[in-house]
């Protein structure tokens, strides 16, 4: 699915009139039935106020219409219980007020809070009860509610580059360091000495076994689609992230036992990335949520010795996109380019190395979708006794179009073969905690189907 700038959505704030967000025009519905196709709803700035909340009214109509609370914030809230406090902007440390009052609140009405201290991980939620409190304050008795009642019917399709000051990070420490990416503090960038099972060193004239960086420019997915005429549920929805990457390995390491770390996590708290980005459609904050750990992969099926280093670049498309016609389906990337540098490898077994990313993707804090994405480099080696390397007189030559192979010439002493490839595995699940969207899911975890790219960087007979 292709993303494109939406046009902005202005919402209409009269001075104690609720306005209709769905009241805009809206193309006929080419199919000559009388329906309207949904609005389109554009990312737009929000309130003067970022911390003020969104009351919202859903009608039979497939309508919302905002409801004005004086610019109220939520003052207090707790998610299990089902309860939380609004509090009028007069009150609430000298914001701006607007027209209205936390009094108008009714049964049914929408209470989306975008990220604040009271709400981390934003709110979204429907009023069951209300309790008028002192200082025109109202408690209300609350439910968890979905994107349906706070959108109505509508379309949008958004796009949301992260930034550093979107990314919350662990304080650094020995062994790997997060830094802001390098285009325009656009992104992320992890880079890392891999930790190494017992066995193994670094090849002669070298001081790392493993290291590598990883380069992330991530913006968050989202899109929504209702008509309430065709379905009480969106026709389509869609969560994910998408990013453009840069990979890097760098493999001097020589082992005489097999292992097998098992996909172990990086024990560097700089290693954690949490993410809660608040987007506004019309008046209501949408909350994007994304945690991000990292986590490395070493393995090896007897003795051997690599010197090879890999660089990878590509886009990577990691989410759950939704059809009424066609369910739930899992979001994926082209594949990447690489090129290698001259490689070594001797001994005779199969080595895999691997600096991966494992990303949470929901709303409101509840996590939906998880995709593991493991860019590796992979060497093998078949009875290699000499000196198995490639030429180290220059750059890598052009290959195929995906791929430029760092070419090798038949090493002197060599009775068997040996290759250097690079590849990425990428694998995914989906939970049924996105109900938020108000599409109806089985209550067990569904596994994306496996996707892998694999390129040949180098061997004995290339």
């Amino acid at each position: 699915m292709k993303f494109a700038p939406r046009s902005l959505l202005i919402p209409l704030l009269l001075a104690g009139v609720a306005a209709p967000l769905a009241a805009f025009p809206a193309a006929a519905d080419p199919g000559g039935s009388g329906h309207q196709a949904p609005p389109v709803v554009g990312a737009g700035d929000g309130p003067a106020d970022k911390e003020a909340v969104s009351v919202v009214r859903p009608g039979a109509d497939g309508k919302v219409t905002q409801v004005p609370v004086g610019g109220a914030r939520l003052t207090g809230y707790d998610a299990t219980g089902g309860h939380a406090v609004l509090t009028g902007a007069r009150a609430s440390d000298g914001a701006a007020s607007g027209a209205g009052t936390p009094a108008q609140l009714r049964v049914g009405d929408v209470i989306a809070s975008p990220v604040t201290a009271v709400t981390p991980h934003g709110a979204l939620v429907k009023v069951t009860a209300t309790h008028p409190g002192a200082g025109g304050s109202v408690t209300v008795d609350t439910a968890p509610a979905d994107l349906t009642e706070a959108l109505g019917d509508a379309k949008a399709d958004v796009r949301t580059p992260l930034t550093a000051a979107d990314l919350k990070t662990k304080p650094l420490t020995q062994g790997g360091h997060v830094s802001a990416g390098p285009s325009d503090g656009q992104g992320i960038r992890l880079d890392v000495d891999v930790p190494v099972p017992p066995g193994v060193k670094p090849t002669a004239g070298h001081s790392s076994a493993l290291s590598g960086h990883l380069d992330l420019k991530p913006e968050m997915l989202f899109s929504y689609e209702r008509a309430h005429w065709y379905s009480v549920q969106p026709s389509k929805a869609e969560i994910g992230l998408s990013a453009d990457y840069t990979y890097e390995v760098k493999a001097h390491a020589e082992g005489s036992a097999s292992y097998d770390t098992g996909r172990k996590p990086l024990r560097i708290p700089a290693a954690e990335v949490d993410v809660d980005k608040t987007v506004w459609l019309g008046p209501v904050p949408i909350v994007l949520t994304m945690k991000v750990d990292y986590f490395y992969d070493v393995s090896a099926d007897g003795k051997i010795s690599v010197d090879a280093e890999q660089r990878s670049t590509g886009r990577l498309e990691a989410g759950a996109r939704y059809d009424a016609d066609k369910g739930w389906s899992a979001l994926s990337g082209p594949e990447p380019a690489t090129t290698g540098t001259p490689a070594r490898v001797e001994g005779s077994a199969t080595a895999k190395a691997g600096i991966g990313t494992h990303a949470q993707l929901g709303l409101y804090g509840s996590v939906g979708v998880a995709a593991d994405f493991m860019p590796y480099l992979k060497a093998t080696a078949h009875g290699v006794a000499g000196d198995g390397s490639a030429p180290r007189d220059g750059t890598p030559k052009s290959g195929p179009a995906k791929t430029d192979l760092a070419k090798a010439d038949a090493p002197q002493g060599v009775n068997g073969d040996w290759a250097v490839y690079a590849g990425a595995d990428l694998t995914g699940s989906f939970f049924a905690k996105l109900a938020v969207f108000g599409v109806k899911v089985l209550d067990h975890t569904w596994e994306f189907p496996k996707v892998t790219y694999e390129h040949k960087l180098a061997s004995s007979d290339s």
